[in-house]
């Protein structure tokens, strides 16, 4: 794309936008330089939609930022970093960040940005595209250019952030300059702040190719960096005649991607799922190389892997500070991934069926495209005859998962009134019994309070009142 074709994108794209017009009004009335840079730009020339606005302010920043302020009705809050100060608004959910650039000038603050495909900018008072540093180019070309030298040294995230671009763009390569200068980013990446890291990690994994970002860190040795869980699942066999668990791993990651018409993969539409599950495939071996032996047939079984593993997830997602409603649930999804695969060797009964339906609850979908995933990446010499099985349970599943949600029966009894009667203390016993009711409920065994108030003294052993 030109800069002439771009500038007349822009321009349509800010007056249909009510902070991008907000952002050229603003300039325009205080007489300030404004200029909209990063992943606006960016994502208009790739054809692309975007949501935050990156702006650069020059002459008259300070009145700029007043009048954003009075027409946004708030503040917003100032932030100052490697020393250039920016200012952040937060508008339904969408950021506005203006860098003061006034001292510095345009130029200088392109050259410190990432890759020169985030230096491209558009005059907001004037609509022109302004490119000295050719990130045009480099978009048309598909390529990770630096801007100058060290911009990685001075930030190592920066390098997560080549690995994620690489991701969100497929087509796109890294310049020789920006793999070895990621290659030397290690020690520093290490002790990065925790937050930053599992950002661009998100980032990576809701991005269209996360195994091509995944692929980038390993290939300059950044993996053990960020993941170092992960490193040895590189030496780790998945299984006899099969690749290593981490081709494995990246290949359920990337059939995630392309889910087509998977079991399961219908439900799962917004960004929360999709990170949540991206999460469980990324890690759900972590623990194969720990549980691997091999007896003396050589068929290596890693029995438990999924226990420790849902254990050594939690660290991980711990230390990288997901929010913990997102750790339980990975958590929960790598505890169960063998499941499915279980219920489809040993011949699904109805009762295993509903129990897996009701414990993995609202999470059921995901845990299916995941067990789905999973298996058509293992590389198995039965995979396709495994898969054949499993598809039918998988699909047995969706049905229970969807019958159960449109007619779930209330409970019969809550805890509160089954420690009553029961004279039973608060513990994990209530919890138990409330499951084992709710199942024979779900069986079609128990039909009313009295019925499963019978029931649960009979399995106490507890004399009738």
């Amino acid at each position: 794309m030109n800069r002439r074709r771009l500038a007349s994108l822009l321009r349509h794209r800010i007056a249909r936008d009510p902070l991008g017009r907000s952002a050229r009004e603003s300039a325009r009335v205080v007489g300030a330089e404004l200029w909209l840079v990063g992943g606006y730009v960016r994502d208009a020339a790739l054809g692309c939609r975007a949501t935050d606005i990156d702006l650069i302010a020059g002459r008259g920043s300070s009145r700029l930022v007043a009048e954003l302020a009075r027409r946004f009705s708030t503040r917003g809050f100032r932030f100052r970093k490697r020393g250039v100060t920016t200012w952040r608004f937060t508008i339904e959910g969408r950021q506005v960040d203006v860098v003061d650039a006034s001292r510095r000038g345009l130029l200088r603050d392109l050259r410190r940005r990432d890759f020169t495909l985030n230096a491209v900018a558009f005059d907001l008072v004037e609509s022109r595209v302004l490119d000295p540093l050719g990130g045009l180019a480099d978009l048309r070309r598909g390529r990770l250019r630096l801007p100058r030298r060290d911009v990685i040294g001075e930030d190592p995230v920066r390098a997560l952030r080549g690995a994620r671009f690489l991701a969100q763009f497929p087509g796109f390569t890294l310049s020789a300059e920006a793999r070895r200068e990621a290659g030397r980013a290690a020690s520093g990446l290490r002790r990065a702040a925790r937050e930053r890291v599992r950002v661009e990690l998100d980032k990576l994994l809701l991005a269209a190719a996360p195994h091509r970002g995944l692929q980038m860190l390993e290939s300059v040795d950044l993996l053990g960096s960020v993941l170092p869980e992960l490193v040895p699942l590189q030496a780790c066999c998945a299984g006899q005649d099969r690749p290593d668990v981490w081709r494995h791993t990246l290949d359920a990651l990337a059939r995630s991607c392309r889910p087509g018409r998977l079991p399961g993969a219908a439900v799962i539409r917004d960004a929360d799922q999709r990170r949540v599950l991206r999460w469980a495939l990324l890690l759900h071996d972590i623990s194969k190389p720990e549980t691997l032996v091999v007896p003396a047939d050589g068929r290596p079984t890693f029995h438990g892997h999924e226990v420790r593993g849902s254990r050594r997830a939690a660290e991980l997602l711990e230390r990288l500070r997901l929010p913990r409603r997102d750790r339980r649930r990975i958590c929960r999804l790598i505890l169960c991934h063998l499941r499915p695969g279980h219920l489809a060797d040993a011949g699904a009964t109805p009762r295993g069926l509903r129990r897996l339906v009701r414990e993995a609850g609202e999470d059921l979908p995901l845990l299916v495209l995941h067990a789905a995933c999973d298996a058509l990446a293992s590389g198995s010499p039965d995979a396709e005859a495994r898969w054949r099985r499993l598809r039918r349970v998988l699909r047995e599943l969706v049905r229970l998962g969807n019958a159960r949600e449109a007619v779930a029966p209330p409970p019969l009894l809550d805890g509160r009134e089954l420690m009553r009667v029961l004279d039973l203390e608060p513990g994990p016993l209530v919890g138990r019994l409330l499951r084992r009711i709710r199942e024979r409920q779900e069986e079609g065994a128990l039909r009313t309070r009295d019925e499963a108030l019978a029931w649960i003294r009979k399995q106490l052993r507890a004399p009738a009142p």
